[in-house]
């Protein structure tokens, strides 16, 4: 075998290595974290509870019913937050909220790729865009969703 042979099967043995190492990391670090997907408010992981705090993202006597972090690394930059009386999706330091009361319509539909998409469309023509990935529970979120929305919005019992 000659010495530029041997080289090349050195060489890409170096960069097999490195990138088995590479990806064993990458998984590591994936795994040592939050777990992700829709989170409903008895299972809020510390990390978002801090970061929700931090940018006071919530009104006093707010609470999360369903939080769903988008980001891959759990950090709370990305995230749609369900509150009793608002929708909020957060977008690295932007956050756009509508009151469940100015809700007209709420449409769900599945994507293969993509997993829940949820449309929000409020008074004024504002609407709000929310993708859950697929295997994220994205159904949970659409349901407390939904039940929320139904009891900001429905006249009281006896009244």
């Amino acid at each position: 075998m000659s010495s530029l042979a041997k080289g090349l099967l050195i060489g890409c043995g170096v960069v097999a290595v490195l990138v088995a190492l590479g990806m064993l990391g990458i998984g590591i670090w994936l795994f040592t974290g939050p777990e992700g997907g829709v989170k409903l408010g008895n299972e809020m992981d510390r990390y978002a509870l801090d970061y929700i705090a931090e940018h006071q993202l919530l009104e006093p006597g707010e609470k999360v019913l369903a939080y769903y972090d988008v980001t891959i690394s759990m950090n709370g930059e990305e995230a749609a937050i369900l509150t009793p009386t608002r929708v909020l999706y957060h977008n690295h330091r932007e956050t756009t909220s509508i009151d469940l009361a100015d809700i007209v319509d709420i449409r769900h539909r599945k994507e293969p790729l993509i997993g829940d998409i949820l449309e929000i469309h409020a008074t004024a023509g504002r609407s709000m865009k929310i993708e859950i990935a697929p295997l994220n529970q994205g159904e949970s979120f659409k349901n407390v969703l939904m039940g929320a929305w139904r009891g900001a919005t429905e006249p009281e019992a006896g009244s």
